[in-house]
């Protein structure tokens, strides 16, 4: 045991990059809400990229009961002697990470250490509950800076386009929306302008991480790594892959604004199915 937990305030989980490669098995890939801010944690104690942490949407105090190298994603590593304390705290983002040198060790399940409570693996930790570093390798890699919005969020538009009003893309890229406290590693819910859909009945299809749903109150749904791998809401548009970490990094009660990615018009969103109705 290398830190045991003092007080922990919402959710803190042990994450790395996930377990990729079951969604034929209803299971989704899940791991870090943000992997771009679990990287930099890692590269500063010298640890692979892939390496188990601890994800903090919230607050989070250890006590170390040996000597241990930490680091999170915001700032420089630190060396914890025994009874030495820490604080973590995702205020600054919607979540934070603390990297061990080492890693977490943690079960593995499926090729992952990641909690994942929607498919039974893993638990919030609590307070008295022990962190023990595990024995990875060292790598040396440089931290790649992490850039956090305001810049709009890129989307690719469909692929429900028929299942939505004409005005309702207009919409969703021209307005800002406000990440509501009910969000969680599921899906974030949005507060802004609705989304008028038509009468088309809703039809299951599969899901990814990204997906825009939109339920029939027009307040658009972000799935989250641990989204269901089926749903039956209609998807206006897709979060472009690579601004996830920012869109997730928003922090709760902070707005957030989207755009149609390179090469998407409304145009020809207007005129009907397109190769632009397709997950990004």
């Amino acid at each position: 045991m290398s830190l045991v937990v003092v007080r922990a305030i919402g959710w803190v989980t042990v994450q790395d990059r996930g377990r990729p490669g079951h969604m034929h098995e209803g299971l989704a890939p899940g791991g870090a809400l943000v992997p771009e801010l679990l990287t930099i944690a890692n590269r500063r104690v010298q640890n692979a990229d892939d390496t188990a942490g601890i994800e903090v949407m919230g607050s989070l105090t250890v006590r170390a009961t040996e000597r241990v190298v930490v680091a999170t994603d915001v700032g420089s590593p630190r060396n914890l002697l025994e009874g030495d304390e820490l604080t973590v705290s995702s205020s600054a983002r919607r979540v934070t990470y603390l990297a061990i040198g080492g890693g977490v060790e943690a079960p593995v399940v499926l090729g992952s250490r990641s909690t994942q409570l929607s498919a039974g693996f893993g638990q919030i930790l609590r307070a008295g509950d022990a962190i023990t570093a595990g024995r990875a390798p060292d790598v040396v890699c440089a931290v790649a800076p992490f850039v956090d919005a305001p810049a709009d969020i890129r989307v690719v538009p469909g692929p429900d386009t028929a299942a939505f009003l004409r005005e309702a893309l207009e919409t969703l890229t021209s307005g800002a929306y406000v990440v509501l406290p009910t969000s969680d590693r599921v899906g974030t819910r949005l507060e802004g302008a609705r989304l008028l859909r038509t009468p088309t009945p809703d039809v299951t299809r599969p899901m990814v991480c990204g997906a825009i749903e939109v339920p029939r109150d027009g307040l658009p749904i972000v799935l989250g790594p641990e989204h269901p791998t089926t749903g039956g809401y209609p998807v206006i548009a897709v979060v472009a892959h690579e601004d996830l970490g920012r869109f997730f990094a928003v922090p709760v009660g902070a707005t957030v604004r989207f755009r149609l990615g390179p090469g998407a018009t409304r145009a020809a969103v207007a005129s009907g199915p397109s190769s632009l109705a397709r997950f990004s």
